[in-house]
């Protein structure tokens, strides 16, 4: 089965006409047979990224029994979402913080009520600083 392709090489346009890729293949160039020999070249595998590592940061839990909800990274606080005597469940969102240009919520992993809001917006906080802590 004889396939024509037009190739472009260097500018110049051609008319080739290719015959089965799996046996010996000749191109013909301006009427002029030429031999191709062919070369397998391998397979190259699709490298796949790789999700980046979390760490979840515990509440710590005082020996009073209450939790701090602490900072997972520094960054600016942009939002106090809550205040003083509010009640709050897992998962209500209580902070947001500003990290390199991305706003991040600072979720509630328990329950509780308000003890002390210990930042208020405009406030930078570093790594496993403690935001709130709840009773």
């Amino acid at each position: 089965m004889v396939k024509k392709f037009k190739v472009r090489v260097n500018g110049k346009e051609y008319i080739v006409e290719v015959e089965d890729l799996q046996a010996h293949t000749q191109i013909l160039q301006e009427k002029t047979p030429s031999n191709v020999e062919n070369v397998k070249t391998p397979k190259v595998e699709e490298k796949t990224q790789s999700k980046p590592e979390t760490e979840k940061i515990e509440p710590k839990k005082s020996s009073s029994g209450s939790h701090t909800i602490n900072a997972p990274m520094s960054g600016l606080v942009l939002k106090v979402l809550i205040s003083q005597g509010q009640n709050v469940k897992p998962g209500d969102k209580v902070v947001i913080l500003e990290a390199m240009k991305m706003e991040n919520e600072i979720i509630a992993e328990v329950g509780g009520t308000v003890k002390n809001v210990l930042v208020k917006e405009g406030d930078n906080v570093d790594t496993g600083q403690a935001l709130i802590e709840l009773e």
